[in-house]
């Protein structure tokens, strides 16, 4: 999966997930410290959130960040660029992380 459709399929996910938890963009910016443009580009895949960000999003729509994130192949991350394979992988890691400690692993 190239960056532009990994973040056009983020995009999608943050919006179906607001959209199922009855959010506005401008809702759910303000609750993740982000302008309603912001979620508008990052819905549209034309801006990537910051990983602070995206977990902060996930936070507010009561979500594992994991689950804004398309599942990737293993041969798909070769071409991935290292920094977001890397950040990928650790959100993965942590997302993990929290649902063994909150007995969903």
């Amino acid at each position: 999966m190239e960056e532009k459709a990994f973040n056009a399929a983020v995009g999608r996910l943050i919006r179906e997930t607001r959209t199922r938890a009855g959010l506005t963009q401008e809702l759910l910016g303000r609750r993740s410290g982000l302008s309603r443009g912001s979620i508008t580009n990052i819905e549209a895949g034309t801006q990537a959130p910051p990983l602070y960000r995206l977990v902060r999003i996930a936070a507010v729509l009561n979500v594992q960040p994991a689950e804004l994130l398309p599942p990737l192949m293993t041969e798909e991350t070769s071409g991935v660029p290292a920094r977001h394979a890397a950040d990928v992988a650790s959100v993965w890691s942590d997302a993990e992380k929290l649902m063994d400690a909150h007995g969903q692993g």
